[in-house]
């Protein structure tokens, strides 16, 4: 890795966003993904890197976005504390917190499980019309 990075930014957060996974027959994702990220765990020491394998045709994409905005937000446990205290209060099952400019979910809280793991995202779709 660049010796900039960790000269000037040795605490820096490095994003990976393995692309084009549903060309991959399903059979064979995970465990191409799951090489593909050791590689770039390997390339990447001593830096920690997190690694997304996404898609533009389901909410892969969209999820990895969504996880990255919040690893940068320095207050997001403060954030999904309030957004609990806020739950309770209401009674509701879940109550999701949305970056404005995008959409992507920057923290939530669940008081009821959900089986429908796109969710986010069509809510997300719903907000922007």
């Amino acid at each position: 890795l660049d010796t900039g990075i960790m000269m000037f930014s040795p605490d820096a957060m490095i994003f990976c966003l393995i692309h084009k996974m549903d060309l991959i027959p399903k059979a064979q994702r995970q465990e191409l993904f799951e090489h593909r990220k050791a590689e770039l765990e390997h390339l990447s020491k001593p830096l920690k890197i997190s690694c997304y394998a996404t898609s533009i045709w389901d909410e892969t994409l969209y999820n990895a976005w969504s996880k990255i905005m919040s690893l940068l937000i320095p207050n997001v446990n403060e954030l999904e504390r309030k957004l609990e205290k806020f739950a309770d209060h209401i009674q509701a099952d879940e109550v999701l917190l949305f970056e404005k400019a995008t959409f992507l979910v920057v923290a939530h809280h669940m008081r009821k499980e959900h089986s429908d793991t796109h969710r986010f995202e069509k809510i997300s779709n719903i907000i922007k019309q």
